[in-house]
């Protein structure tokens, strides 16, 4: 349909799967899609339980929001602050930006890694051929 493809670049993209061949060689990978490698091994991640998957993008997707929600209400405590003292910017922008950068980002995507790492422990995608 016309306007598809304007609407599909939108769309939340749904997290890859990483696999790692016995040969070393990595691939990223859509759920559902097959990845063959130059060794002749292929693989499917179609072997990977559905609601574990869909656990995983729940949690991304909860994280993407969650930074969204957090990036909006910076700017707008930033808009409401630049409309009642102007002034205090100098000190409220480049403090938010260094507290966001230095402390609770690597503390938020430590914690998204963990979570990852706890739901997809237990996949074990094994070669077709």
């Amino acid at each position: 349909p016309p306007g598809a493809a304007g609407r599909a670049r939108w769309l939340p993209m749904a997290p890859k799967i990483t696999l790692t061949c016995d040969c070393g060689r990595t691939a990223k990978v859509a759920y559902g899609e097959q990845f063959a490698c130059e060794c002749g091994k292929r693989f499917s991640t179609s072997q990977i339980p559905s609601g574990d998957y869909e656990a995983v993008r729940a949690l991304d997707r909860r994280y993407r929001n969650t930074g969204w929600v957090v990036a909006l209400s910076f700017a707008a405590l930033v808009l409401f602050v630049l409309l009642t003292r102007p002034g205090t910017l100098l000190f409220l922008l480049p403090g938010g930006m260094m507290a966001w950068f230095a402390f609770a980002r690597p503390i938020v995507r430590r914690r998204h890694y963990h979570a990852i790492q706890a739901l997809t422990r237990e996949w074990n995608v094994k070669a077709d051929a």
